[in-house]
């Protein structure tokens, strides 16, 4: 690295050679070098103005917005990170100015009016001068690529350019010449640069998203120009990128209102080419491509195609192997104290037992909790953040994705749900109610009784037919005869431990009627429970949402607390949860799967649907159950 005495020196010599610095850290770092300098020598005044030029070095300028180079929470929650714009001052405004006005290197022009244009300094002279440099940026850049198309100098052109546009839109400024350069660039930049694919690949989806910006003429050639490097990405063994490249392509076709390619077909083929060259090694990749290649066979009608690839689907999905780890873990002190705490439990009165049951927010896992958790791990399991997850069902199908950061998230937070309910929570749940039943504290008739005099279920409901006809009807009568075979069962076990509880009607029963409830819910508190579709042959007809689509209704999170809300997704639709309800209708259940776990949290289920009272006066008849 460069060594310099002052900041007049280093400066002269970036007049010179900024340009050639592939990253803006790199320039950086040597203020940061004279920085050190000047603290050891005493300069304060120096060293203050080197740290200011390591700062505006070491944002990343994207898409026309200044970013810090990290960011995160500290001990007290607090976002932090580095740089920001809120830790300069006047003074450091005011050096940032003459900078700009004393440079007349392109690349340092266009980063100094770029941080100035975003800053409280904010004024449209610096957003013309960054447009200008980054304009002249993009021909400088480009004679680079010319000569060493192997480096990555068709990325900074690509950065210029798109810097340029989103400046430019803001001020209304030479927007029509910044048009013609994207276009320019997406047909004549050079097809030898290793650049080629992502400048393209980016140029074309700005324009397809920049909606009402660009005419269809815009795009004419585009199309040609797409096939061209899918093919040439497929040759290269890139087939990831042409199926990019395919779908762009496919995109500006629709744009253009016109068909000149067969993208569908190149498609699909490409990700069967993907499930041969996985198949040797990666098994999941390859049921994944599989499945990819069959949806966009269907698309294309392609009957026999789809055939092929549905047997070779299952020939995948039966070779799977999937690792399992198993360790052991002692629960016998953990049974012991819970049995302690459901005794004491138990000494109340039913309703209190109950109420225990209905009310209390430490028997289950906390939305709150489990993204703490969630996001500790993230941190501590770095690796195991950074990829992907696919859940796999019981009969092998890749059945959901997780990829993007939210999907993750959110994947973590019900992996982390998962365990500390199947490590720790349905213990405590099990011996309440084992020491309630045992102890007649809880039967079929104190259950029912509750439930009529503390619930909604027990409300006689009014709801009219289409014919005008009012039926009356309540849920209490409903759910009565699954409650009622749950307690048959569990005295019967009580007395021979070898008849364990037959609870397939009881399970079944209750996973739909849980829906119905909640669908009740929906229309007592106004939310559409129905869609419009059309069926075969175009005709509209209306269908009633299924109990996933209710729960990600967004006024769903106003009528239920986060902890409810995130037990009844997890238990019944989630398929990184039990998923219950899927499984119980498609009959995906066996015998030994239909646990006293999955009851009892379907009783809890009810309990936390029945404590909340949405039944207005005019939908409820009476009071009292028939």
């Amino acid at each position: 690295m460069e060594n310099f005495a002052d900041l007049k020196s280093l400066c002269n010599y970036l007049e010179k050679t900024a340009t050639d610095y592939k990253y803006s850290h790199q320039i950086g770092n040597l203020f940061q070098k004279l920085r050190d300098l000047k603290h050891k020598q005493n300069k304060s005044d120096e060293a203050e103005k080197s740290q200011w030029e390591v700062d505006f070095f070491n944002f990343m300028i994207e898409d026309g917005n200044l970013k810090p180079i990290f960011t995160g929470p500290n001990d007290k929650g607090e976002v932090v990170g580095y740089p920001f714009l809120d830790r300069f001052n006047d003074r450091t405004y005011k050096y940032l100015i003459e900078r700009l006005d004393s440079t007349s290197n392109l690349l340092l022009n266009a980063r100094y009016s770029h941080i100035l244009w975003c800053s409280p300094k904010k004024h449209t002279k610096y957003a013309k001068m960054a447009v200008n440099s980054y304009l002249k940026l993009i021909k400088i850049y480009e004679a680079k690529d010319m000569k060493e198309p192997n480096e990555y100098y068709g990325l900074y052109v690509l950065k210029a350019v798109k810097n340029a546009y989103f400046i430019a839109s803001q001020v209304k400024y030479k927007v029509d010449k910044i048009k013609s350069e994207l276009r320019r660039l997406v047909n004549t930049f050079n097809f030898k640069s290793s650049s080629s694919f992502a400048l393209r690949a980016n140029l074309v989806e700005l324009m397809l998203k920049s909606k009402g910006k660009f005419l269809n003429k815009d795009f004419l050639g585009f199309e040609k120009i797409c096939w061209q490097i899918s093919e040439s990405l497929t040759k290269a063994g890139n087939i990831h990128g042409a199926i990019d490249m395919l779908k762009l392509g496919e995109k500006v076709e629709q744009k253009l209102g016109r068909r000149t390619h067969n993208w569908g077909k190149r498609i699909a083929e490409s990700y069967e080419t993907l499930m041969k060259q996985a198949e040797k090694g990666n098994n999941l990749a390859s049921l994944t491509f599989c499945q990819f290649a069959i949806e966009n066979y269907k698309k294309l009608k392609d009957k026999d195609k789809i055939s092929e690839l549905e047997k070779k689907y299952s020939e995948l999905k039966n070779s799977m192997k999937m690792s399992e780890f198993k360790k052991e873990i002692n629960l016998t002190e953990l049974i012991k104290r819970y049995r302690k705490i459901a005794e004491k439990v138990v000494r109340d009165n039913p309703d209190k037992i109950i109420e225990v049951l209905m009310l209390d927010k430490n028997l289950l896992p906390k939305y709150k909790d489990m993204e703490k958790i969630a996001e500790e791990h993230s941190k501590q399991f770095v690796m195991q953040h950074l990829f992907p997850t696919e859940i796999i069902d019981q009969s092998g199908h890749l059945s959901q994705h997780f990829s993007d950061e939210e999907e993750k998230k959110y994947f973590s937070i019900l992996q982390q749900y998962k365990w500390e309910l199947e490590l720790n929570k349905i213990y405590l749940i099990n011996e309440i109610f084992f020491t309630a039943i045992r102890g007649n504290k809880l039967s079929i008739d104190i259950l029912l009784d509750f439930l009529k005099r503390h619930s909604w279920f027990g409300k006689n409901i009014s709801k009219k037919l289409s014919n005008n006809e009012t039926i009356v009807y309540n849920w209490l009568n409903l759910i009565a005869p699954a409650l009622h075979e749950y307690f048959f069962q569990m005295h019967r076990y009580f007395l021979n431990p070898a008849n364990y509880p037959n609870l397939v009607l009881s399970i079944d029963s209750l996973v739909l009627k849980v829906e119905g409830l909640l669908r009740d819910i929906c229309q007592f508190s106004g939310v559409t429970t129905f869609y419009m579709t059309n069926d075969s042959k175009g005709r509209n007809i209306v269908r009633e949402k299924d109990i996933h689509a209710l729960l990600y209704e967004a006024p769903i999170k106003r009528l239920f607390d986060e902890d409810d809300l995130l037990f009844l997704k997890f238990l019944l639709v989630e398929k990184a949860g039990y998923n219950l309800r899927h499984k119980v209708a498609h009959s995906l259940m066996l015998f030994q799967e239909y646990n006293v776990n999955y009851m009892h949290l379907l009783i809890l289920a009810l309990f936390r649907l029945g404590k909340y009272d949405f039944v207005k006066k005019e939908d409820a008849t009476s009071h009292n159950s028939g």
